[in-house]
């Protein structure tokens, strides 16, 4: 079968059209943001190609309520990574494990190690007898070198390299803040304050300062009681903060990450750490950079003799190594956490496995794998795509980056708009044929029949006397090599540069804790809440000083960290208009017949369907611990019980409000300014099509960002806001993106600041000012290497930004 065949496509908003996918080619898939894209790749391509696969197997992969459509033919087996499904909370899932080159530097050190003498710091000869002092030493199993393993990780934090300590600067604000305050601060529920009221009753009503050590120890930490033989945690607010970021919670800086004092973010246990190769025990290769590591190893197998074991191992380490440094991921180490990397840097590293699997025959369904990368990168991420391709298999990307469509050998463009709007075929063929149509709205971009709307950008902006600047003096925070550096204020500034090359460890590691320290509002004299120890924050901001933030009213940052994950989370509620909406049901005349409350229009509480409990599903147990879910029959997947159901406004019950896109909504709560004011925001930055109830686990990083994006600007505030935004284009159609930039002009024009660290070229261009930084990533990178307007990057010949700028007319 050389197409991929289907008939009737119709899940979310397709239109039930038909559709012939080559298969042995690369095809892109483009078109607005929630166009319907992802609805036709991910959601009937790979998942049908999985389905059939696991059933052929024998494995019965789940249940269906919706037919998604009619027939699907020439389907393989099918891999995929989603941009929704990278984010993993574990904290031992990290490059190294993922791509297994712990496992083998494991291996390593247990044929290769030295080991240290402990009394002496002798090293031990092959009977493992020191010359020194007669210490015996014996050989360490290779679960030794595993954070994984009760022999192998640090005691102090089981293998995690660091732990989660209270912040309690930021939780007591000043001198009358109470015990109950604090837990109120920390996100604690009404049921556990009245478990806390029995244990503490006595302090509860106590501002936090007058408390006695041995009770404020308790309020942070807890402790343990014995029951039924179990060792249980008292609720404490190191309990309560540890459960909500399980949950996903967003908490900020209250729980800060903390660097393990016993091993010093090494992981392995003191015994492994004993053990050297070259000089240099397992962890410190763990905490170098990719590149370093490969570097090390080399210079290694010149120096020292190794069995032919090791010869083996080391150059398969290097060889793999070498590897991900050509994907431009040298600038990762391998105990960089997998929940940390951006959604290209997690595609990259699974594409390489592949590659090296050299398996062919295979459906890949890649989600913006160029998320994250600079124009320079693109070029070795496409190498790596058409290898795969190479190999004998089919390659489906769902991409709005100009390169990537330029270079497919089949487009299907899905729109014309998002959501009700959208779902329909526009275009499919080749890159010349998409130029020529004039239903497509990629197609009117990229052959510049439309435009992005062109700035006025502030001229001279060194010498212009009226524009406040912030300057940072003196950054060395993780690879930043001494950097002085400012921003201009009152308009928006990129920070632009190669993956690794410093831009977050200046801005969301530097310049943003700097201005929160500066901003923060509780009193320097609360000796109490004085958090210094030995212990040290995971990362640590090193900077001289930071000067001109008196310039600014505030600032409001919209980070890539994750928003809530479980499923009764979703952008209604993450925006907090839900409570509005449900006052607006409780109000209504039907409502106060039935003697409803708002309480009744909660899937949570009063109003829940019976049978499920208000998640609208019912586990289903077809054998072993495999467990599925199934739409509750007694719902239909509605949630609500039927007396919450009789309720409507506008004709739509609170159900079908939860069902409803931002785009209807926008139409439905006009009248309502409350509810309808940052509903606006989120339709202007392209998330019309996303549904108000929709589960924020099922949101890309991109979404997820914007969400955020739109709650900061839907706040109110005084104005002269620095609003500081980490790719906020993650995701946008180039129609959506030019959206963007007329809110963000939109920002500047009401006497605010922005600045934006971004890759999009068409973003770049629109900026006033631009800070580079470079000239590689990791070691290679931490300087500034160019500043100044977009014109001012295109004549400077250290910048690297600069010829792409100048190639987009």
């Amino acid at each position: 079968m050389n197409n991929i065949m289907i008939k009737g496509a119709r899940i979310h908003n397709l239109k039930g059209f038909d559709i012939s996918i080559p298969k042995n080619k690369i095809t892109v898939a483009t078109g607005v943001s929630g166009s319907g894209k992802s609805s036709l790749m991910f959601d009937i391509i790979f998942e049908e190609g999985r389905k059939q696969y696991l059933q052929s197997l024998g494995i019965f992969p789940g249940l269906e309520d919706d037919k998604k459509f009619d027939s699907i033919t020439g389907v393989s087996p099918t891999i995929s990574v989603r941009q929704s499904l990278v984010r993993q909370s574990n904290p031992r899932s990290t490059v190294g494990s993922r791509t297994r080159l712990l496992s083998q530097l494991a291996m390593l050190y247990h044929s290769e190690g030295t080991l240290i003498c402990p009394n002496c710091g002798t090293p031990l000869g092959k009977n493992l007898q020191c010359s020194s002092c007669d210490y015996k030493g014996h050989s360490l199993d290779v679960s030794y070198f595993s954070y994984n393993s009760p022999n192998g990780m640090c005691k102090k934090c089981f293998g995690k390299g660091s732990y989660s300590k209270v912040n309690m600067n930021k939780l007591v604000s000043n001198k009358s803040i109470t015990v109950r305050q604090v837990f109120r601060n920390a996100g604690t529920t009404s049921g556990i304050e009245r478990v806390l009221d029995r244990n503490l009753h006595k302090y509860m009503d106590l501002p936090y300062y007058k408390v006695p050590d041995e009770i404020k120890n308790e309020i942070k930490n807890g402790h343990y009681t014995s029951n039924s033989g179990a060792n249980n945690k008292s609720y404490c607010l190191s309990r309560i903060l540890e459960a909500r970021k399980k949950k996903g919670e967003f908490i900020g800086d209250l729980y800060r990450p903390i660097s393990c004092s016993a091993c010093n973010g090494y992981r392995i246990g003191e015994e492994a750490r004993s053990v050297l190769i070259n000089g240099k025990h397992f962890g410190e290769l763990g905490k170098m950079t990719l590149e370093q590591t490969r570097d090390f190893l080399v210079q290694t197998l010149q120096e020292i003799e190794f069995t032919q074991l090791g010869k083996t191992l080391a150059q398969d380490i290097i060889n793999k190594l070498s590897s991900l440094i050509d994907s431009r991921l040298g600038h990762l180490t391998m105990y960089r956490e997998m929940s940390t990397l951006s959604g290209g840097e997690i595609q990259r590293i699974f594409l390489n496995a592949h590659l090296e699997s050299n398996m062919d025959s295979l459906i890949y369904v890649l989600d913006e794998p160029t998320t994250g990368l600079h124009e320079l990168e693109k070029e070795e991420l496409l190498k790596s795509i058409k290898r795969l391709k190479d190999l004998g298999n089919t390659v489906i990307i769902v991409e709005h980056d100009r390169k990537i469509i330029q270079v497919a050998e089949h487009i299907v463009d899905i729109g014309p708009k998002a959501g009700i709007a959208g779902g329909e075929v526009i275009y499919e063929g080749d890159y010349a044929g998409l130029l020529q149509c004039d239903k497509s709205l990629t197609g009117q971009y990229l052959s510049d029949t439309q435009k992005i709307m062109k700035r006025n950008l502030k001229p001279n902006l060194q010498n212009d006397k009226t524009t406040s600047w912030i300057s940072i003096k003196h950054a060395k925070t993780n690879n930043l090599k001494d950097v002085s550096v400012s921003f201009p204020l009152g308009v928006l500034v990129g920070i632009a540069g190669v993956s690794g090359s410093g831009k977050s460890s200046l801005i969301s590691d530097t310049l943003v804790p700097m201005l929160k320290d500066y901003f923060r509002n509780y009193s320097k004299n609360i000796l109490d809440c004085d958090e210094s120890d030995e212990d040290s924050a995971l990362v640590e901001t090193i900077a001289e000083t930071i000067l001109g933030a008196e310039s600014i009213s505030g600032f409001a940052e919209v980070s890539q960290a994750p928003i809530g994950r479980n499923i009764n989370s979703s952008p209604v509620t993450f925006i907090k208009i839900w409570d509005k909406i449900r006052n607006l049901f409780a109000s209504q005349e039907k409502s106060i017949e039935l003697g409803l409350t708002a309480g009744h229009f909660s899937f949570n509480s009063d109003g829940a369907c019976p049978d499920c409990s208000g998640s609208g599903r019912k586990s289903v147990f077809p054998g072993s611990n495999i467990q599925m879910y199934t739409t509750c029959n007694t719902c239909k997947g509605k949630r609500y019980n039927p007396e919450a159901l009789q309720v409507t406004y506008k004709g739509k019950n609170i159900s079908e409000i939860l069902d409803m896109q931002i785009s209807e909504a926008v139409s439905l709560f006009e009248d309502n300014k409350p509810i309808v004011h940052t509903l606006t925001i989120m339709k202007d930055i392209g998330m019309g099509y996303i549904k108000l109830g929709q589960p924020t686990s099922t949101l890309s990083g991109g979404e997820a960002q914007r969400l955020k994006l739109a709650k900061e600007i839907g706040k109110k505030r005084k104005g002269n806001i620095l609003y500081v935004m980490d790719e906020p284009t993650t995701g946008l159609s180039m129609y959506d993106t030019a959206q963007l930039i007329k809110l963000l002009n939109k920002l500047i024009e009401n006497g605010n600041s922005v600045l934006i660290i971004e890759h999009n070229i068409d973003v770049l261009k629109s900026c006033d000012w631009i800070v580079e930084l470079g000239p590689d990533g990791g070691v290679n990178g931490g300087t500034v290497i160019a500043k100044g307007s977009p014109k001012d990057l295109e004549d400077n010949p250290k910048s690297i930004t600069g010829k792409y700028l100048k190639e987009r007319l």
